[in-house]
């Protein structure tokens, strides 16, 4: 595969990962993740700084990877592969408790709840946080209208999720549109290390939260650091991409 196969490849596969799934949903991409050139694809994405980026998403947490890894970085340590998918029992853990809208340690990849609400003047809540359909989220709309892409309807609230997002990056990619995917990762992944920042606070919240039981506790600091490691292959998708 070249460079541009490989983003698309690994942005194909991560990007469901941001969304609720199935338990079928999560075994289809669970079976998909397991085939050779999905491997191989991750790791010619990770080079040496890619890779230290993903390991430091595993920091301060047990490695949900332990028969999977490979080498790589500097005096060939082990790097754990993402696209060893945690069982369901994790992933389901991981879905009520943080990617679910409402719930105390929920840490949603939507990029206007990252981002100041609005940049026009005279706006009363332009310079909050934390609110839905922001410009980031009006911006991809109109994109999506342009290309007569239809949002999903669970979607309709956050146009800008990160599962869409990454979709839309590598449907560009695929069809040879080099600069409008550099402008996607340019504009609208720029936010990922607010987002892995919310993942960690997350992470000491649910270590630290009296609700929770020991196994759920580790369920959670499993699918986090997993959650954290895909948060830094888009991270580095995105930098391939701008450099494209």
């Amino acid at each position: 595969m070249d460079a541009t196969s490989n983003v698309v490849t690994v942005l194909s596969l991560i990007a469901p990962l941001f969304s609720v799934l199935t338990e079928a949903e999560y075994g289809d991409v669970s079976k998909i993740a397991m085939q050779p050139e999905m491997r191989d694809a991750a790791t010619m994405l990770l080079d040496g700084a890619g890779r230290k980026a993903v390991c430091a998403a595993e920091d301060d947490a047990a490695s949900p990877f332990p028969d999977e890894a490979f080498p790589g970085g500097a005096g060939g340590a082990l790097f754990p592969h993402p696209f060893a998918l945690p069982s369901w029992e994790v992933r389901s853990t991981l879905q009520n408790e943080v990617l679910l809208p409402g719930m105390p340690l929920a840490a949603l990849p939507v990029e206007s709840l990252y981002k100041p609400w609005s940049s026009a003047p005279g706006n009363a809540f332009g310079a909050q946080r934390g609110l839905y359909l922001g410009d980031a989220a009006r911006h991809l709309q109109s994109v999506y209208a342009t290309l007569q892409i239809e949002v999903p309807a669970h979607f309709a609230a956050t146009p800008d999720h990160l599962a869409l997002t990454l979709d839309l990056l590598a449907l560009f990619l695929q069809n040879g549109n080099a600069q409008a995917a550099s402008d996607v990762a340019r504009d609208h992944l720029d936010w990922l290390d607010d987002y892995d920042a919310a993942l960690c606070r997350s992470a000491d919240g649910a270590a630290r939260s009296e609700r929770l039981d020991n196994a759920r506790r580790a369920a959670l600091a499993e699918g986090i650091a997993h959650l954290r490691a895909l948060v830094a292959l888009a991270g580095r998708a995105a930098t391939k991409t701008g450099a494209g």
